[in-house]
Formats: structure tokens, C-alpha cells, sequence
């Protein structure tokens, strides 16, 4: 039953701000509102006011459930689907995936690696598409008790929601907020969203509470308006509780809210009591038939059920649902509940535990094996609680939900321990349902639970009785090591092969584990020996997955893919061959023969996830070979096939950001920038990817709030403690890039360090060339900055960088012997030298068509040039740098040619040649050699290297017509130099 309107008070401008946003949904840019008080504030009737009034053509509510550990999952989203799927006639176009949600769509697919992605891009489909033309108010009531999977496809929704007509309104208890609480953290995030809103709702006003008073007629001159106001804190909920009172206003003040609320119960009829206390058992809401099932067992069945319940609903203790009822404020339902004795509170446990368990453990459906689980438990039944967690953890394992589903397995392992016969129970080992457990942690992302339970897995499982289970166990825990960086890794993988003999289906499997993980570690033979083999023995048994997966690994080796192996994020070693053969030619068309197997395997396969990454790995080949235009076409394709395969806004962010890191490459900087903007926002790692491409492309463009701000975004998506080695490379990357740029050059260095102590960063194989070749730049300018703390740093970094240049890596890329050829310029304290590895980077740039490169090489050849007091030269270089600038070049990189431009023009009307035609830096060098200085001394004062200073200092005496510094220093004094 619905209040009337003259009972609300004191929410109008809070009306009016739901109504304006729903009219700015209408206009087709989609809005979200959250609706944030204490419980009993009013949020519920809000809403209930607002639906009434929303200017769109739909509406739809679904509320989430508390119901602890065995929580239904995706539950307000399932009820949502559930009532657009019913009124708008919609049923066809709403299967697949989404009958994982709503049953009687058709049968749900099997659930894959891919499913919850898939079903994230589903629901967010069929509610752009109902939201069309008129436009959708869609509410999530109490997501303070959402679970895991909610929260995700919410995030997921908010983010990927763009230009439709859709208006989303969440509700939020504040007070049920505890510091653990996951909203805690998820709230601020969750509102700097684009098109978010919070809308809190205070306490009602002493002059408001006096006008619901008189709306509820109880205005009377017995009733004191301060008083009522005092004493309900100006909560609606309890404005009303307290007026519904037959009780003087000024008799003794409840014990609480809880007895203020039961108030209103106390005066029902004895067994209408009974029956709330039964429907408290089962949570805030309850189905009709459920209800009348538990109640019959207490006698009350039939019309006397109907005759007890008339009472709940005429005093709005209970409303009616279309199914059910539901109490009128969750606070009501916990009152009621708490109120019940012990022994009340075990029997209408007791009760829906026989209810629920006629239905039978194998064809009970997911939301009753939750309750029954929950109800179980409650009485300390712990065989039902037992099965029924695990019927639940197989409805969460079908509908995507990974967290609940290892919330559940981890149910089932508590209740493991309370049953002596559990696994005769269940028909599977501990080590099994830990194996399952560890999995499930491992796709949820909580890597160090998943080695704890694999662990715990191989502790009581015995190899004599169940060698497959120990390899597979092992196996499991290799892999999360190797997504954790640890070396350890290979040593479970070696150990399973001991269990998993050549025969075992799992073996091409785990082969091509042993693969990625040898070539993480830098093993390259041994590497492609065991990818070969997985290759071998997958196509022998027809694991067409490891097949792809060895393909893509053997590519790697072989063609330097230095950027995926089952992420976008990072980099990786690859094995090398000489290059600038026919043999190197032949061996890159090999390698893109290896993926383009791959794509077409995974195609056949319906193996997305994998397809997703052999596109990611073409264009990264391509990148490495610069063939920049055919790598952004991969790129591109790649996108497209996920937009084919409805997981462009789940996976489809690691094409987009390559392709804008290729766009920014072939100076598209507008084009890249549009992209980057118009990507959705995908998983954490993919998110976190994106968003240090966005602080990279800032830095250039010398936004550095902004890349800062997409730097914090990044480690709120993945925070150092969660993120593995290789993922977290991108961020020290990316600020010590904004630090490079911005000038802050020790502190540029020190994160260079951090990095290489946490991750190894500057370790042989760990970083490509490409990569190293920027804090090679950062040596070149530590070195001309000057001072003791930038020339420790510079001689530091240059140590570590010599250590990896020296580090055989076999077949080096292309794009490698660039990044090589750089670093080798930005070390090179012979100008000379560094002046020829520059020029030539430059003119690979060029021919590639890399601009942003050869852009930094020419900057830094020009600066080389006047170091070698060559500015006929410098000039030159210059006009070949300003010839690149245009709408594609960096803001950042332009500033440092107008720079370089006003040098040059210095230089240019510099003051006539010194006697014997020694150069103004020619002179220097003398003038500190006359001091005692020794070429190091000179070069720190100078701001040049000791190579550099011992070039002008021979120049010096040449022209000087001397032999040694102590003659050159004497004829300089004779010339008047010094």
C-alpha cells in the first residue's frame, strides 16, 4: 500500500532534483543518482515518489538481499531484467546470456572463461536497448548489501552507460556503512564518475516533522511538535512509529528504535505476530507460497493465513509484492526479528529448512539453494548447509559470479571440517574442492588465497592415491606464481610434470605454462623447447587452446611480441636471431604465420579471450618489426572482432589503447587522444592500462595535473599490494616519465630505482630496449644538469643500463635495435659517437614513420651538436626537427624545439672567433684546465662528459699548436684568453 501524498513532506527539492536528472536522462546522456541516508530517512519513499512522476516510458526496481555468505548474486539486476523482460515483451531478444539472470529465457551456455564479461556487455545491451525511445528509471534499492558481483556490473554499467535516455537511482543505507564496508571505498570512486550524482537526505526540520504530523492527522493539541522532533531525531520512520503510539506522546520513552517500531506490532493479533516473526526469519522479503509452506506447519495454513496476514498490511507493518510480501522498512524486519526467543527464531529456521529441502539438493534453483543454505546454518544443520552451499556455488559458477562462487567454496570448506562424511556427502576429495576454491580465488584476483588453498590442497591430498589431482594442484599453484612474478613458479610446473605424464589430457596445458613461465624468467631455448612440445602434443590431443596459447608463446620467442602474453600490460623478453638477413625476413613471416594460426584456432574454437590476445600479439609484432600502419590495422581488427564478439566494452580496451599508442607514434596525437576518450572502461588491468596510456599522452602534452590525476585513477583500479610485478610496470613507468618531462630529474631517477628494487625493472631482459632507451635520456640530462646527487644518479643508472645493453637477448626487433641504438646515443660520452647512433635512430624513425622518436632523437643530436661546438651542424638538425612539428607533435617536445631554436639563433650572432680560432666552449674547457681540473672536474662544471671535455681539449691544442694541457694552458695565457 502506497502512502498518500499528503504525508509527503520536507523531500520536495530532493523530488525535484530526481526529476531534473531523469529530464537530462531523457535528453540522451544517461545519469545516475545516489540516494544516500540513514535508514527510515525516506529513501524508499523518495524513490516510490519519484517513479510515480519520472518523465521516462519505463521503470524498473530491483532490490539487493541480505543474506550474508550465501547471498543470491547479481540479485537486484536479476529482478530488474525479470520486469523489463515481462512488460515489454522483450523475451526473444533477451536470451543468451542473460538466462543466466532470468530463468525461462532458454538454457543459459555453458559457462566459460569469458561468461562474466559476456554477461556484463549483455545487460548493458538490453538496457540501452529498452531504454529506447522513451527512456528507462532504473532503481537499485539497499546496495549496501549488494554483493561482490552487484557492485562489479554496477561500476561496470556506470562507466559504459553513455548517450542513452537512462536515469539510474541506487539507494544507500549511510549508517550500515562500517569501516570495513567494500562501499566504503567504492562510493568516492564510484561518484567522480562522469553523470553522477549524490543526493544525502538530512533529518526531517522541527517545522517538517509538524507537518507530517498534521498530514497523518495526529496534530492534535495533545501533540507537541518539539517533542515529537526530539524524540524521533527528525526520522520519518520513526515520526510515524512514535504517532501510531494509542500511547500519550510524553509516557516513558522506548528502549530504542527497535522497541519504538515494535510498537506498532505489539498491538497486532496474536497470530499475525507469529506469522511476521516466521516471515522475519527469511529476511525482508518473502514469497507468498514459501511463506504459506512454513506457516502451515504451525497451523496456520489456508484462509487463516490470509486472515492473519490483513492485519500486517492495513497497519503498514507488511506490503504486498506481486509475489509476496516484503516488510515495510528493513529495520521493521529486524526488529521482529531480534524480538523472537531463541527457541521462536530455531523453529522458523527449522521450518524453512523442511520447506526448502523437498524440493531436492539436485534440482533446487540458485536463490532457494541460498536460503536454504542460510537457514541451515542458522541451525547448526550442517550436512543441508553443507549441500545446499554447494548447489549454490554451482548456481554461482554458472551465472559468472566469481566472488560469491568462492565466498561459497569457502562456506563449504568451513562446513568441511563439522562433517565427518562430507566427502562421501559431496563425492569429491578436500583436494578437489580446494583445487576449485584456489581457481576461484585465482579468477576473483585474490592470488594469495589461491596459493593458500592449492596449498592447503596438496597438504591433504596423498600423490599415491591421487597423482592427477597433486599435478593439477601444482599446476594451478605454478600458474598463480607466475601471475604474482615469482620464480618458484617454474618449480610447481616441473613438479606436476612428474604427476601429469605426456599422455595426460592436462599436459599440453601445462606445457605451454612451462613455456610463458621460461620465458619470463629469460630461458628462451628452454622456452621454445617447451612450447614446441606443447604444440606437439596439443594438436595430438586436440587442445586446440594450449595449441593457440604454445603458438602465441613460440611467437613471442621468436618475433619479439615484447608486449602481451595473457594481458595487455607489460612487457616481456623475447629470444633473438640476427636480424638484417634474408633468415630474419623469412623468420618474421613465420612469426606472423604463428598468430594468424592462433587467430584462426580461437575463432573456430569460440575461444575469445585467447583471440583477443593473438590480435593484441599480431599488432604488438608488427609494432616490433615498424610496420607501425599494418600493427595499427591489427589493432584495429582486433577491436572490431570484439565489438563482433560482444566483449568490446570488456575486452576490447587492450586493442583500442594500442592502437592510440600506435596512432601517437605516427604523431595522430588528435586521433589517439579521441580514442583514448572514447574507450570504454573494461577490467582492472585493462582499465589501469588505458589509464596509463591517458597519463602518458597528458605528459607529452604537458598536462601534468591531469596525468597525475589518471596516475592516482590508475592505483585505485590496481593497487601495488593486488597488482603483479609486470602489471605495475606501466605506472613507474608513467611517472617517471611525467617526472622526465616535467624536470625533475633525481626524482625521476629515484622512481627509476624504486622500480628496478621492487620489479627488477632494469634487470637483463625484464625491460625492452625501447623502454630503456627513455632512462637513457634521463642519463643524457642528468649529466648536463650538473651537480654531485645528478651525476650519482646518472653514473648509477648508466651502470644498470650497460649491464642490460650487454645481456644477450638473441634475436633483437627492429623496433629493439632502435631502442638499443638510442640508449647507446644517451651513454655515448664521445659526442661523436652519440651524434652517429642519434642520427641513424633518426633516420629509422623516419623511414618507419615513427615521429615521436625521431623527433626525440633529432632534439638530442642538435644538443650533442653544441656540445661538439658544431652549430652549422646543430642548425641543420634543427630545421629537420622543425619540419616535424604540426598538429601531431607533443606540446611538450615542441617546447623543447623552441627552445633549442632561440640556441641556435644565440649561437648564430655569437661574437666574432677567439685568436687561433678556438670556440667559445674551446676557451672553457682551457679556462678550467688552468684551475687543476681534470677532465671529469671540467666536464661537472661544464655540464658535459669527460669524453666531450677531452674532444674540445684536443681541438684546443691542435689549433693551438701545443702537446699537452700544461702548454695549451700557457698559450692561452699569451693569446689573452685567460
Amino acid at each position: 500500500m502506497s502512502p498518500s501524498l499528503s504525508a509527503f513532506v520536507g523531500r520536495r527539492p530532493h523530488l525535484d532534483r530526481l526529476l531534473s536528472e531523469a529530464a537530462r536522462a531523457r535528453e540522451g546522456a544517461a545519469r545516475t543518482t545516489l540516494v544516500v541516508g540513514d535508514a527510515g530517512i525516506g529513501k524508499t519513499r523518495l524513490i516510490a515518489e519519484y517513479l510515480e512522476r519520472a518523465p521516462l516510458g519505463l521503470g524498473a526496481v530491483g532490490g539487493c538481499l541480505e543474506m550474508g555468505t550465501e547471498g543470491v548474486a547479481f540479485a537486484p539486476f536479476a529482478a530488474v531484467l525479470r520486469h523489463l523482460v515481462r512488460d515489454t515483451g522483450a523475451r526473444r531478444a533477451a536470451g543468451g546470456e542473460l538466462a543466466r539472470l532470468v530463468p525461462g529465457l532458454g538454457p543459459a551456455p555453458e559457462a566459460t572463461e569469458d561468461s562474466r564479461a559476456r554477461l556484463f556487455e549483455a545487460v548493458l545491451t538490453f538496457l540501452e536497448g529498452r531504454a529506447e525511445p522513451d527512456g528507462l528509471s532504473l532503481v537499485v534499492e539497499d546496495l549496501h548489501w549488494a554483493d561482490a558481483s552487484t557492485r562489479d556490473l554496477l561500476v561496470f554499467l556506470l562507466r559504459n552507460l553513455g548517450s542513452v535516455p537512462l536515469h539510474l537511482v541506487v539507494s544507500v543505507r549511510a549508517d550500515d556503512l562500517h569501516r570495513t564496508h567494500p562501499l566504503r571505498r567504492l562510493l568516492p570512486e564510484i561518484e567522480r564518475l562522469p553523470g553522477v550524482g549524490r543526493l544525502d537526505l538530512a533529518p526531517l526540520t522541527r517545522d517538517e516533522v509538524a507537518a507530517q504530523a498534521a498530514a497523518l492527522g495526529r496534530l492534535d493539541s495533545g501533540t507537541d511538535p518539539d517533542l515529537l522532533h526530539a524524540r524521533s531525531g527528525g526520522n520519518p520512520l520513526f515520526v510515524e512509529s512514535l504517532l501510531a503510539d494509542p500511547g500519550p506522546l510524553g509516557t516513558a520513552l522506548p528502549d530504542g528504535p527497535r522497541e519504538l517500531l515494535l510498537r506498532a506490532v505489539e498491538a497486532l493479533p496474536e497470530a499475525t505476530r507469529t506469522v511476521l516473526g516466521l516471515a522475519s526469519a527469511a529476511g525482508v522479503r518473502v514469497e507468498h507460497d514459501l511463506l504459506a509452506a512454513v506457516a502451515s506447519g504451525t497451523g496456520i495454513g489456508g484462509a487463516d493465513l490470509d486472515r492473519a496476514l490483513r492485519p500486517a498490511v492495513d497497519a503498514r507493518v507488511l506490503r504486498a509484492t506481486g509475489t509476496g510480501y516484503a516488510f515495510r522498512h528493513a529495520l521493521l524486519a529486524e526488529a521482529v526479528y531480534a524480538d523472537l526467543l531463541p527457541g521462536e527464531r530455531v523453529r522458523a529456521h527449522r521450518a524453512y529448512v523442511d520447506v526448502l529441502a523437498r524440493t531436492g539438493s539436485g534440482a533446487v534453483s540458485g536463490e532457494a539453494a541460498a536460503q536454504l543454505a542460510r537457514h541451515a546454518h542458522a541451525v547448526h544443520d550442517h550436512p543441508r548447509a553443507l549441500t545446499a552451499a554447494r548447489a549454490a556455488a554451482e548456481h554461482a559458477e554458472a551465472t559468472a559470479a566469481h566472488p560469491e562462487l568462492l565466498a561459497l567454496l569457502e562456506r563449504v570448506l568451513e562446513l568441511w571440517e563439522l562433517v565427518p562424511d562430507a566427502e562421501e556427502i559431496l563425492g569429491l576429495t578436500h583436494g578437489e574442492l580446494l583445487r576449485r576454491a584456489s581457481q576461484s580465488a585465482h579468477v576473483s584476483g585474490s592470488l594469495r588465497r589461491a596459493v593458500a588453498h592449492a596449498t592447503a590442497g596438496l597438504r591433504v591430498t596423498d600423490p599415491d592415491t591421487h597423482p592427477d589431482l597433486v599435478g593439477e594442484l601444482l599446476m594451478v599453484r605454478g600458474r598463480i606464481r607466475n601471475d604474482e612474478g615469482r620464480a618458484d613458479a617454474l618449480d610447481d610446473l616441473r613438479a606436476a610434470s612428474r604427476y601429469l605424464d605426456h599422455d595426460h589430457p592436462r599436459r599440453p596445458a601445462l606445457d605451454a605454462t612451462s613455456a610463458t613461465v621460461l620465458m619470463r624468467l629469460g630461458r628462451f631455448d628452454e622456452a621454445e623447447h617447451a612450447a614446441r612440445v606443447a604444440l606437439v602434443s596439443a594438436r595430438r590431443t586436440g587442445d586446440r587452446a594450449s595449441e593457440a596459447d604454445a603458438l602465441m608463446t613460440l611467437a613471442n620467442l621468436l618475433g619479439e611480441v615484447s608486449g602481451v602474453v595473457d594481458d595487455p600490460i607489460g612487457w616481456r623478453p623475447a629470444r633473438s636471431r640476427s636480424r638484417g638477413t634474408a633468415d630474419g625476413d623469412v623468420e618474421g613471416e613465420a612469426v606472423l604465420a604463428m598468430l594468424r594460426r592462433a587467430i584462426d584456432l580461437a575463432q573456430r574454437s569460440g575461444l575469445v579471450r585467447l583471440e583477443v590476445r593473438a590480435w593484441r600479439n599480431l599488432a604488438a609484432h608488427l609494432d616490433n618489426e615498424l610496420r607501425l600502419e599494418e600493427a595499427l590495422r591489427a589493432a584495429q581488427r582486433g577491436r572490431e572482432r570484439c565489438a563482433e564478439l560482444g566483449v568490446s566494452r570488456s575486452q576490447g580496451v587492450g586493442c583500442g589503447a594500442m592502437a592510440a599508442a600506435l596512432l601517437c607514434a605516427l604523431g595522430r596525437l588528435d586521433e589517439a587522444e579521441e580514442l583514448l576518450d572514447r574507450l570504454p572502461h573494461g577490467e582492472s588491468r585493462q582499465q589501469a592500462y588505458r589509464l596509463s596510456l591517458v597519463a602518458q599522452h597528458h605528459v607529452i602534452q604537458g598536462r601534468w595535473e591531469r596525468a597525475e590525476e589518471a596516475l592516482e585513477e590508475f592505483t585505485r583500479f590496481l593497487p601495488r599490494e593486488t597488482a603483479s610485478p609486470v602489471d605495475y610496470l606501466n605506472h613507474y613507468y608513467t611517472r617517471f616519465a611525467l617526472l622526465l618531462f616535467r624536470g625533475e630529474l633525481v626524482e625521476a631517477a629515484r622512481v627509476v630505482e624504486r622500480a628496478h628494487d621492487d620489479i627488477g625493472m632494469l634487470d637483463p631482459g625484464r625491460f625492452p630496449f625501447n623502454g630503456l632507451s627513455a632512462v637513457g635520456n634521463l642519463v643524457f640530462r642528468l649529466r648536463r644538469a650538473g651537480g654531485p646527487e645528478a651525476r650519482r644518479w646518472a653514473d648509477l643508472l648508466s651502470a644498470r643500463l650497460r649491464t642490460a645493453l650487454e645481456h644477450d637477448r638473441g634475436r633483437v626487433s627492429p623496433l629493439e635495435a632502435l631502442g638499443r641504438r638510442l640508449t647507446e646515443g644517451y651513454l655515448a660520452e664521445d659526442p661523436a659517437e652519440a651524434l652517429a647512433h642519434l642520427t641513424e635512430a633518426a633516420r629509422v624513425c623516419e623511414r618507419a614513420g615513427d615521429r615521436g622518436l625521431r623527433l626525440r632523437s633529432l632534439i638530442t643530436a642538435v644538443q650533442v651538436a653544441f656540445d661538439l661546438d658544431d652549430p652549422a651542424r646543430a642548425g641543420a638538425l634543427l630545421e629537420r626537427a622543425e619540419s616535424l612539428l604540426g598538429r601531431g607533435t607533443a606540446l611538450a617536445l615542441r617546447r623543447e624545439v623552441e627552445d633549442l631554436r632561440r640556441t641556435v639563433a644565440e649561437a648564430v650572432s655569437a661574437p666574432p672567433a677567439t685568436p687561433a680560432g678556438l670556440t667559445r666552449r674551446e676557451v672553457e674547457v682551457v679556462a678550467e684546465v688552468a684551475k687543476g681540473a681534470s677532465n671529469r672536474e671540467v666536464g661537472e662544471a661544464l655540464f658535459i662528459s669527460a669524453k666531450t671535455v677531452s674532444v674540445h681539449l684536443s681541438n684546443a691544442m691542435g689549433k693551438l699548436g701545443v702537446a699537452n694541457r700544461t702548454a695549451a694552458v700557457a698559450r692561452a695565457r699569451e693569446l689573452g684568453l685567460l
